[in-house]
């Protein structure tokens, strides 16, 4: 059993070996039947903030659960609005239950 902390290795996080974004960019990655989909944003850029927003509502309006994750790579806060500032946003589809 592995009792020490984990730690991203360099340009990587701890969210399945993902790259970390570019500073001053910001990462949207939606868990699909595909694996991931990434939907990178400079965040000087309005009209890329403005696409990577347009996502965030679609897949959130289709029950994804968003979630802001911390720098480190470890877990974040659920949230309900596109966040231009964040680092990486996670989208996990729906949960159904039966």
């Amino acid at each position: 059993m592995h009792t020490e902390p984990i730690t991203p290795t360099e340009g990587k996080s701890l969210i399945r070996g993902l790259p970390t974004p570019p500073e001053g960019s910001g990462m949207l990655c939606c868990l699909d039947c595909t694996g991931h989909t990434e939907t990178m944003w400079d965040r000087r850029n309005k009209v890329e903030i403005k696409a990577a927003r347009a996502s965030f509502k679609i897949l959130t309006k289709k029950g994804y659960l968003a979630f802001n994750m911390n720098k480190d790579g470890t877990k974040g806060e659920l949230i309900h609005e596109f966040d231009p500032d964040a680092e990486r946003i996670i989208l996990s589809p729906p949960l159904v239950g039966g």
